[in-house]
């Protein structure tokens, strides 16, 4: 599920093939409205999530969320500083 048959996380594979990613980046010019649209696509999500969860399960989310937000902020954050020593 979140591994592919090497063990790797594919995460870019799971963002590319999914549809609101394939909408918001078809023309290759992101919006806005595309990203509000999006947030309120996240935050939906969340409300479905914390209706269904236990506490235990919420506090694990909530891990897992933070970490891979700490990833892609210092992912992004390294690329930039890469960028900027060329």
């Amino acid at each position: 599920m979140f591994f592919n048959e090497k063990g790797i996380l594919d995460i870019d594979e799971m963002v590319s093939s999914n549809p609101s990613s394939k909408c918001i980046m078809e023309d290759g010019v992101i919006t806005e409205e595309e990203i509000k649209a999006q947030s309120d696509r996240v935050i939906a999500l969340l409300h479905e999530i914390e209706a269904k969860y236990t506490e235990e399960q919420l506090i694990e989310i909530k891990k897992l969320l933070v970490e891979s937000s700490v990833l892609y902020t210092v992912y992004n954050f390294h690329s930039i500083q890469n960028l900027i020593t060329l």
